[in-house]
């Protein structure tokens, strides 16, 4: 079966040392089961599954600033059925799929098909290459929750103390810097008690806030 490099390398945006390693990643199981020594892309997939997962974490983790619960609510978003089969149809690579007979290019093989690509392009072009080409075809085409307005962490700790019955009081320990850049530090208190301190930049709901969410840390903890 012909397989036209050119094309595949100019929608992927990747031209490989080794095309022989582009042509595995577009062999499907059901093509070698009936070609006999030919390779498929299975090894790839697995390997390109395990690089998306590295990337898109190393991703969240520097670039997104969300806390642990977004970071894996994003992750699971990015590395799902949908932004996978979603980047193969707009690269409309399954058109160059090498499958076997009777086989339909399903959109889990279309999936299967973009991790084999990535595990393919780390192969031949290291994590940089990789991660360009996750970043431009994945990433940056999903909103994630780190792009929404910010969580309101006093909110939340209002709504656990009326469900719990408990009382929520802030206090000013310290302000710093001039008016236009000023620093707080407030302390937040559990029923007249000190739980946690915080200190940030700008207006005294941003130290509020970072209390609020410590606080709220800690009381699952203790839940």
């Amino acid at each position: 079966m012909i397989f036209n490099l050119t094309e595949v390398q100019k929608r992927i945006g990747y031209d490989f040392k080794d095309s022989n390693l582009l042509r595995v990643a577009f062999t499907h199981a059901s093509f070698s089961n009936e070609k006999k020594g030919e390779q498929n892309n299975e090894r790839l997939e697995f390997l390109g599954d395990s690089v998306l997962g590295f990337v898109v974490a190393d991703y969240l983790y520097n670039k997104s600033g969300a806390d642990e619960g977004d970071m894996t609510e994003n992750k699971q978003l990015i590395v799902s059925f949908k932004p996978l089969s979603g980047a193969c149809k707009r690269l409309k690579l399954s058109e160059h799929l090498i499958v076997g007979e009777n086989v339909t290019v399903t959109e889990k093989l279309q999936e299967n098909l973009i991790e084999a690509v990535i595990g393919a392009i780390y192969l031949d072009g290291g994590i940089e290459q990789a991660k360009k080409f996750i970043y431009n075809n994945i990433i940056n085409k999903i909103k994630l929750k780190s792009n929404s307005e910010p969580i309101d962490y006093k909110s939340k700790l209002n709504e656990l103390a009326s469900k719990k019955r408990f009382s929520v009081t802030y206090e000013t320990v310290a302000k710093k810097g001039l008016d236009n850049d000023p620093t707080h530090t407030i302390q937040l208190l559990i029923d007249g008690k000190k739980l946690v301190s915080s200190t940030a930049k700008g207006k005294k709901q941003n130290a509020e806030q970072l209390c609020a969410k410590k606080a709220l840390e800690i009381l699952k903890k203790k839940k």
